[in-house]
């Protein structure tokens, strides 16, 4: 049986999850049910403990939870009472946030606003996705990640890919920050 916040705490100043203490709770038996360990669940337990505290501090209601508010937390100087005292929070604490906050979604707590579609690849960049299978031996990933950069950079090369060249492409991935070797 999964222990309490309480009992995990061992008198220790933990984070207060607030409104949050019974998605919180359901989150944690999930994941015990599931076969996780103790301190993965108890990792989870204290971000989504920490989400709840942050939420009270900038008065941000419950319902108001979106995609948005979990890049806000990640970006936050942490100041948040309880045992941690850090200047900010961790790729990996933040993807525990992201995951607690589409948990609680899922269970229709807060209403997840639908993402937006992507947009549909250009039949150029389709082509030069299948390039990069053929030829270039990447993993899927990497083309997925390519053909995404490729979409960002089209409304600023043009429509002529005939006027494209190594020069105009550096300058505009250097205008939109975005990094691709040529």
């Amino acid at each position: 049986m999964a222990k309490s916040i309480e009992d995990h705490c061992h008198g220790l100043r933990c984070m207060d999850a607030g409104d949050l203490a019974p998605p919180v709770t359901v989150f944690t038996r999930h994941l015990t049910v599931l076969g996780h360990k103790s301190l993965t669940v108890s990792g989870y337990g204290a971000a989504a403990r920490h989400l709840a505290q942050w939420l009270t501090l900038t008065k941000i209601a419950v319902v108001d939870i979106d995609d948005g508010v979990a890049d806000q937390f990640a970006r936050h100087r942490c100041r948040c009472r309880g045992i941690r005292r850090e200047r900010g929070v961790s790729v990996k604490y933040v993807s525990r946030v992201r995951r607690v906050i589409e948990f609680i979604g899922e269970r229709g707590i807060i209403q997840r606003k639908p993402k937006p579609a992507l947009p549909t690849p250009h039949r150029r960049v389709v082509e030069f996705q299948d390039w990069l299978r053929q030829h270039r031996c990447v993993t899927e990933l990497t083309i997925d990640r390519h053909g995404r950069m490729v979409m960002r950079l089209l409304p600023a090369l043009g429509i002529s890919p005939r006027s494209w060249n190594a020069q105009l492409i550096r300058h505009v991935q250097r205008r939109s920050g975005s990094h691709w070797p040529l």
